[in-house]
């Protein structure tokens, strides 16, 4: 009953967004005015793209954190703090700063698939080389990132002006570029990685369970991990091509969910989707209303929520163990 409950939250938080910003609408005029010129171009070019685009990212970062959470059987992986999303952002800023004529714009994700992708074969094949832990994969993931971090400053810091400012806009985790190109690309990208890991949900508890149980109960352990890890990278790779860094989805929505129904993959994974998809639409309305015109990036204020809440993980586990 709870999945239902948070799909027509959803849903009425969408119908709100669409009414809210700069040039407010209320519900009779979208219906009342239907042709009118102006209000069909802020209603179906603006702001609907950019509310099912901040809908279809959160839910793909909302599952690749419960993905990444599960393989790791650690509460506090997350795209951001393995090095996936970083490996993603800086191919997509090497494309955007170096050789920003070089690659379309549709092909951005899967530019941001393969470095996202290399990276994570890179900390796996580190931290599993010698029989690894959760706790060395997340390790190894923060000393990545920090590697990675520190090429996306020279890339800002040496680039040209223009293509600059771009990609701070586009770092800062911001919709302004939504359109219905973009949101047709995350829906395919979220249905061809995210559809598998939702029929996968029994295998999750399975390994969850320990890899010896997993395997007396038929799973092929390795294909599994594989499999899942790749689905992972192409969400977050998605995400990021299309919004920019929001490294604090892959970690809220996961708990969020967690609080709400339990640890059964069944529930669990549609309702991080569903709750990651809210997270990025409620910052993304907020941010572009509560200073309007002015407008302040949705991974701004999500990072405001998730930087406290990561502070709260770690006090209440002790630490990372």
């Amino acid at each position: 009953m709870k999945i239902p409950t948070a799909f027509a939250a959803l849903l009425v938080m969408a119908g709100v967004a669409v009414m809210l910003g700069s040039y407010p609408i209320g519900i009779g005029d979208i219906f009342a005015d239907a042709e009118d010129p102006l209000l069909r171009v802020i209603v179906l070019e603006l702001r609907l793209p950019r509310i099912l685009l901040a809908v279809l990212s959160g839910a793909a970062m909302g599952l690749s954190g419960v993905i990444l959470q599960s393989l790791t059987r650690n509460p506090l992986a997350a795209p951001g703090l393995v090095g996936v999303e970083a490996g993603a952002s800086v191919t997509v800023l090497i494309a955007m700063i170096l050789w920003p004529s070089a690659l379309a714009m549709e092909l951005y994700p899967l530019a941001a698939m393969a470095g996202g992708l290399a990276v994570a074969l890179l900390i796996a094949g580190l931290a599993w080389s010698v029989g690894g832990t959760p706790l060395r994969l997340l390790l190894v993931g923060v000393g990545i990132s920090a590697m990675l971090a520190a090429v996306a400053d020279l890339l800002i810091t040496y680039g040209r002006i223009e293509a600059v400012e771009s990609a701070l806009l586009w770092l800062a985790g911001s919709l302004h570029r939504a359109g219905w190109d973009n949101a047709r690309s995350q829906l395919l990208w979220l249905m061809l990685s995210g559809g598998p890991a939702l029929l996968l949900h029994r295998h999750f508890d399975l390994f969850l369970l320990g890899e010896a149980v997993a395997r007396s109960r038929g799973l092929h352990v390795a294909g599994f991990r594989n499999g899942v890890l790749l689905a992972s990278v192409m969400l977050t790779a998605s995400a990021v091509a299309n919004v920019g860094t929001m490294s604090f989805i892959g970690l809220l929505a996961p708990h969020a969910a967690r609080l709400l129904v339990g640890e059964r993959h069944a529930v669990l994974l549609p309702m991080a989707a569903l709750l990651g998809g809210g997270i990025v639409l409620l910052g993304d309305t907020l941010g572009r209303t509560l200073f309007a015109p002015l407008q302040i990036p949705a991974g701004l204020l999500i990072a405001g929520i998730g930087a406290p809440y990561l502070l709260f993980l770690l006090s209440r586990k002790g630490g990372l163990r």
